[in-house]
């Protein structure tokens, strides 16, 4: 009998340093909601808001442009390398500074998920935080890069309408 091959989360021939932009979802163990009480943020919530606020500190070159922390994900958009998009429709990737290395995404959310992770064991040492990997969508474009704002940014409200906690108009 076979043995089930597991499902490949990245790309097998894609650079993940490569400057660019990257729309990146983290989930929590068993999606388990740690991070709201109710509809705020709660005091884990805050820690992991606090860490992605802060990582363009750890990665000089890198610049959060957008997240969102869910009850039981996080939603962010990591630029690697580049300043910003170009206006066109075509590549995402700027003029490539092909003489530089830049971090690499699995380094830069293992990084985020352990140092939240240590924080958050501070105050409940018995939760397991994550969900084991990550999920990336390579962002190509200005119309990718515009709808996946919107997606984080609209997250929230859906969510909310999702179990019950606004009024459907």
């Amino acid at each position: 009998m076979a043995l089930h091959q597991r499902k490949r989360m990245r790309l097998e021939a894609f650079d993940y340093s490569s400057p660019g932009c990257y729309f990146v979802t983290i989930l929590t163990h068993n999606r388990s909601k740690l991070f709201w009480d109710y509809d705020k943020l709660n005091d884990s919530g805050h820690i992991v808001e606090e860490d992605i606020l802060s990582l363009s500190e750890h990665f000089k070159d890198v610049k959060i442009d957008n997240f969102i922390v869910m009850p039981d994900h996080i939603h962010l958009m990591i630029t690697i390398g580049c300043d910003a998009l170009d206006d066109s429709d075509e590549v995402l990737l700027k003029e490539l500074l092909c003489e530089n290395t830049h971090s690499k995404l699995n380094v830069i959310v293992g990084s985020l998920k352990s140092g939240i992770t240590r924080k958050i064991h501070k105050l409940k040492p018995e939760i397991n935080v994550w969900h084991k990997s990550y999920y990336d969508h390579i962002i190509k474009n200005q119309k990718d890069y515009n709808e996946t704002w919107d997606y984080i940014d609209a997250n929230p409200i859906r969510w909310k309408i999702k179990y019950g906690m606004v009024e459907r108009e």
